[in-house]
């Protein structure tokens, strides 16, 4: 496929746009930028002013550069609902025809009120008739709505919408030819946001679980602010390791109080992961890879070790595709958390 798609994700706190070449043996990234959100904006992943965000948007064409207005966005909050099915097989473009008169009884939104899409995980046999095991999402459409309102406020054509958890997996999954033997399993990946994490169980590219948590990096900067007694800028100046003013709590007072919160996050993300082994006997998870801005928290990453039984790595989406981005190691580090999503939007693939 020829060209370039740009992947854009509208977090909580910022805007991240990311334009991928297409074409040759490797994608690659040719452009990429950031523009912070106002407060409120975007509240629990889902955006609250479309005008705030349109306008954050158009700052964003403006310093990226980028060389089309179509976009290709995600979703996933908690207006999302997630859930493996199993159907009666029909030709795919029957089934998708008839899937809101055969899926209301799987979500808990009037069917009326949703945007229905599927991935297809295999085919089976019940009682001698043809099956097929679907992975079922539906999105109110009210919030879809809103989503598309500001891109367009922000003078931008969306011509994609996909679910962030997919956009994960050809981020920073492991395919076929790169998971290790050591790392027999089924891989999940996590991507911490600020208000919202997004987990995706995968097995080489195919999704089978997937769990959006309303909570993450913010939460940590609120237990912060509320235990020092100081605004919430100030608790995320000292979550990042800068200092206050003299005679005001110091970095290393929040480092306890950070952690301390964090421990509960990550026992979240074991109990989901636990839940899905649960469900899916002969499953295990045999590696963890995290990815987003709350990832950056320093010791997260050693608390997810030590909380949870597979090996746990940092996600790489810079090692998916060749970067022309021109960076330093050290620029790359503090980039690619925070492009993961943007990056797995312009990446066609199985669920793209």
């Amino acid at each position: 496929m020829a060209g370039s798609r740009i992947g854009l994700d509208i977090g909580s706190t910022a805007v991240r746009a990311a334009e991928v070449r297409l074409g040759g043996d490797v994608a690659v990234l040719v452009r990429a930028a950031q523009v912070p959100l106002p407060v409120g904006a975007v509240e629990n992943g889902e955006i609250v002013d479309a005008g705030a965000v349109g306008e954050a948007l158009r700052e964003l064409w403006r310093r990226g550069g980028f060389k089309s207005r179509q976009v290709t966005m995600g979703v996933g909050n908690q207006r999302v609902v997630v859930r493996e099915v199993a159907l009666p097989w029909l030709p795919d473009k029957e089934l998708r025809e008839s899937l809101a008169y055969q899926v209301q009884e799987f979500i808990p939104i009037a069917v009326d009120d949703a945007v229905l899409d599927f991935d297809t995980l295999g085919e089976f046999e019940h009682e001698g008739r043809r099956m097929v095991r679907l992975l079922l999402v539906a999105a109110h459409r009210a919030m879809v709505g809103t989503v598309v309102e500001a891109a367009e406020a922000g003078k931008l054509l969306p011509v994609g919408l996909d679910l962030i958890p997919f956009a994960l997996v050809r981020a920073v999954g492991s395919m076929d030819e790169t998971l290790e033997a050591e790392s027999e399993g089924e891989e999940a990946l996590v991507d911490v946001g600020a208000h919202v994490t997004n987990i995706c169980v995968h097995d080489r590219g195919i999704t089978r679980f997937v769990r959006i948590l309303p909570s993450g990096g913010r939460d940590v900067s609120v237990a912060i602010g509320r235990a020092l007694n100081i605004s919430d800028d100030d608790a995320e100046r000292l979550k990042r390791g800068e200092e206050l003013e003299s005679g005001t709590p110091s970095a290393a007072d929040a480092r306890g109080l950070a952690l301390t919160r964090a421990a509960g996050f990550v026992d979240e993300v074991r109990s989901s992961l636990q839940f899905y082994t649960t469900q899916t006997p002969g499953t295990r998870i045999g590696r963890i890879v995290v990815s987003g801005g709350g990832s950056k928290l320093d010791g997260l990453l050693e608390l997810f070790q030590e909380r949870l039984p597979a090996p746990v790595d940092r996600g790489h989406p810079m090692q998916r595709v060749r970067s022309e981005l021109g960076l330093s190691d050290d620029a790359i580090a503090e980039a690619e958390p925070v492009l993961a999503v943007a990056i797995g939007l312009a990446v066609p693939g199985r669920n793209g």
